[in-house]
């Protein structure tokens, strides 16, 4: 007769799956017979945690497209309220707008001489 001991009863959980190929497959029951989780789907859960927290740690960014007069406006409103020296990039990051775009709508900015260049300040290591 085989005994089975159920620790605790977890309902709220999703089943995920994913096709690997033979090497990953083999790869992985070796690292559980080393020990470094119990089961396959020990390691697979912990595996998966561990990518999303790091992909959390990280900044998703998201760019939108959206019509250049909508960009133009939402780069003017930022520049409003953001006083001192503001980097494109920084602005496209925070604005989820492609960099391309909102570098577009500050050269033509630049141009109507509505903003000016900053100089950059150089760091000595």
């Amino acid at each position: 007769m085989v005994q089975c001991f159920i620790v605790s009863v977890v309902s709220d959980v999703k089943r995920l799956s994913a096709v690997v190929s033979d090497e990953e497959y083999r790869r992985v029951e070796r690292l559980v017979r080393a020990g470094a989780a119990r089961s396959i789907a020990e390691l697979v859960r912990e595996a998966v945690a561990e990518y999303i927290n790091k992909l959390e740690a990280g900044k998703l960014i998201v760019l939108r497209e959206i019509p250049m007069e909508e960009a133009r406006r939402k780069v003017e409103e930022y520049l409003k309220s953001h006083a001192g020296a503001v980097w494109p990039d920084e602005m496209a990051e925070e604005l989820g707008i492609d960099y391309r775009i909102v570098l577009s709508v500050v050269q033509s900015l630049l141009k109507e001489g509505k903003v000016e260049e900053a100089e950059a300040e150089v760091i000595h290591a």
